[in-house]
């Protein structure tokens, strides 16, 4: 074999691009090399500059640990927030491997790294926070909850997930015989990477905390050690809930105790979303409605209101006949963005569980929505985080957030309320008349391709996705309202004011400073009034970056009253009546504190130091509340 000669970066930098290196993997030997270690800290080559104060820290690694820290709380909790706070969010980007490559015929040791390439594809840190505020105590444990897969990856030098919406824009270095070799294999609890979303419960699933993905799956954790106990998928649940895709950010009804969320079925001619229900006393649950024959797109989400449940579907489309998005390929890959389609409103009846009508709109991207609910008219309102197009989702890869200099100027969201007219009246009666006419998965992408629409230029005129002609030329249109001058994300309103008229809404959005820079993300929390349309408060610090800033309401019993002594807002609730708590990185000290504020007007209550730095995130966090 000859001598064994260590490579450096500057060697490898400058041989990993011939076609005719030779790579044999390192065996596990004692007798001629250490097995390679899977690493999970910061390391110098992995980590940006001790002195820079950008968001940049907030996206590598990160070690966790076993032990139950108290932390000290600076300032005062209010007595009555008492409870279990989780968050989950990235927790590993980067895992190195060691490997053997040939150079002039010797095997010389080389270290690669894979590196997980988006923001929603980091592996998970779960963390939880044990809130006393009576004691004015708080208790902290986190946990890396795929330890496993980082060892996994290492030793196949990649990832390449058996099942769709695994990766969202990550290159997995593996072949097409790996993901073939792969596909069908039970999954492990410790091997599924479920960071966009943690809740405590799951009507009629056992259990007391979980996990989910872009997937189907549902990794259930111990609320304790927070480590993944078993894994299920929805279609496990009940074989009615057929698909191998689902949504994260399902919603509860806490007045049917209803958990609704949806499963997408792609077949060779048609696409059909599944929306389905599951209570305490039907743990099995049942499916409401079927959306079928509808455009393959990526969603994230849904509205609900008392009486209706409203599918978005955004034009961002399943290429390729979603065969890539079939076979695993990553989501950016899978689809792309279609200016010239319109944003389609289905309109499902839960009482008659049934699609009732469908409207359109002007292309449109988003990640979340805010709320929605049914004014005195009949008609659905939903509010919405939209963008012009699917830029933000590219602009959020590990390159592009690690050299803000690549990004330009973070893509800005509009705030957009959609009224749907009365959709029982007469978009139900068109609707009835014309739905067979809506194109299935693979055709709505063949009529993009039109010969004459490419010559003429006309395939990608935003106009076209609300005129006169087309497949969906018989679809009422929608237009939107802008309610606020300001970007915002990671939107939250009060729990009880959700599928109701409300007033106030709360999020990450700029500081004036950071809003006409190049290269920033969101470092600041702000509170807007959706009614008067400004922003009442906000919160900014120099060199700091909050995650997802979630409302906690006040318990009724503990409610004050308004100033003319009456009760006001629902069920005698104040709606701003609460705190927000959020985990904010602090770039300049290279640390992370859990931030709690008042939601009334932003102002800080107390600040709990953490001790090291947290990974920044965009999942969605939990509370559940423990009440004396």
């Amino acid at each position: 074999m000859g001598d064994n000669k260590s490579a450096t970066i500057e060697d490898i930098d400058n041989i990993i691009s011939h076609e005719d290196i030779i790579v044999e993997e390192e065996k596990h030997d004692n007798d001629l090399v250490e097995p390679p270690t899977v690493r999970i800290e910061n390391v110098d080559t992995l980590s940006s500059p001790s002195n820079d104060t950008s968001h940049v820290k907030g996206f590598y690694n990160v070690s966790d640990s076993r032990d139950v820290v108290d932390l000290v709380v600076n300032g005062q909790l209010p007595d009555w927030l008492i409870g279990e706070h989780y968050t989950v969010g990235p927790g590993i980007y980067d895992i190195r491997y060691t490997r053997k490559i040939e150079i002039d015929g010797v095997l010389q040791s080389a270290t690669s790294t894979f590196t997980l390439g988006h923001w929603f594809d980091a592996l998970p840190l779960v963390n939880r926070f044990d809130i006393n505020g009576e004691r004015n105590s708080i208790t902290y444990r986190h946990h890396l909850t795929t330890k496993k897969l980082s060892e996994k990856i290492r030793d196949h030098h990649g990832y390449a997930p058996n099942f769709p919406a695994g990766l969202f824009k990550t290159n997995p270095n593996q072949t097409m015989l790996i993901k073939f070799l792969n596909n069908g294999k039970i999954l492990k609890p410790d091997r599924v990477p479920c960071g966009q979303r943690i809740i405590p419960r799951l009507p009629g699933i056992d259990g007391r905390l979980f996990c989910q993905d872009f997937a189907n799956h549902i990794q259930e954790l111990d609320p304790f050690d927070l480590k993944p106990t078993r894994v299920q998928t929805w279609n496990e649940i009940n074989p009615n809930f057929k698909g191998y895709s689902s949504c994260p950010n399902g919603q509860f009804d806490e007045e049917t105790g209803e958990y609704i969320n949806f499963t997408m079925e792609i077949g060779y001619r048609s696409t059909k979303y599944h929306f389905f229900s599951v209570t305490e006393q039907n743990p099995k649950g049942q499916v409401i409605a079927t959306i079928w024959n509808a455009p393959t797109g990526w969603v994230n989400g849904f509205a609900l209101t008392p009486n209706y449940i409203i599918m978005v579907i955004h034009p961002m489309l399943a290429n390729s006949g979603a065969v890539k998005f079939a076979w695993s390929e990553s989501i950016i890959d899978s689809f792309n963005f279609y200016p010239s389609e319109p944003t389609l409103f289905y309109v499902i009846s839960r009482k008659e569980k049934d699609v009732i009508a469908c409207y359109r709109s002007s292309a449109s991207f988003s990640f979340n929505q805010v709320n929605a609910f049914e004014d005195i008219h009949g008609n659905v309102v939903i509010d919405m985080i939209c963008y012009e197009d699917d830029t933000i989702a590219s602009q959020l890869s590990t390159e592009g957030l690690r050299h803000p200099e690549q990004m330009g100027h973070l893509s800005f969201s509009e705030v957009r309320r959609y009224v749907l007219d009365q959709p029982e009246q007469e978009a139900h009666s068109i609707y009835i008349a014309n739905n067979s006419f809506i194109p299935s998965a693979t055709s709505v992408t063949s009529r993009f391709g039109s010969v004459w629409n490419y010559v003429t230029g006309a395939s990608n005129a935003r106009e076209n996705a609300t005129g006169t002609s087309g497949w969906h030329a018989w679809m009422p249109v929608v237009s939107h309202q802008k309610l606020i001058e300001t970007t915002l994300e990671l939107p939250q309103v009060n729990p009880r004011y959700r599928m109701k008229p409300y007033s106030f809404v709360y999020g990450l959005g700029f500081s004036a400073d950071s809003s006409i820079q190049e290269g920033k993300i969101w470092d600041s929390i702000i509170k807007i009034d959706i009614n008067g349309q400004t922003v009442l408060a906000s919160w900014h610090e120099e060199n700091c970056y909050p995650s997802e800033a979630q409302f906690i309401p006040k318990p009724p019993s503990t409610t004050v009253v308004g100033e003319d002594n009456k009760m006001v807002g629902s069920n005698g609730i104040e709606e701003d009546a609460g705190v927000l708590i959020s985990v904010v990185m602090d770039s300049a000290r290279s640390t992370s504190f859990l931030l709690i504020l008042d939601a009334k007007d932003l102002s800080e209550l107390a600040r709990v130091e953490l001790n090291k730095l947290i990974p920044l995130s965009f999942a969605r966090g939990s509370h559940r509340a423990r009440h004396n």
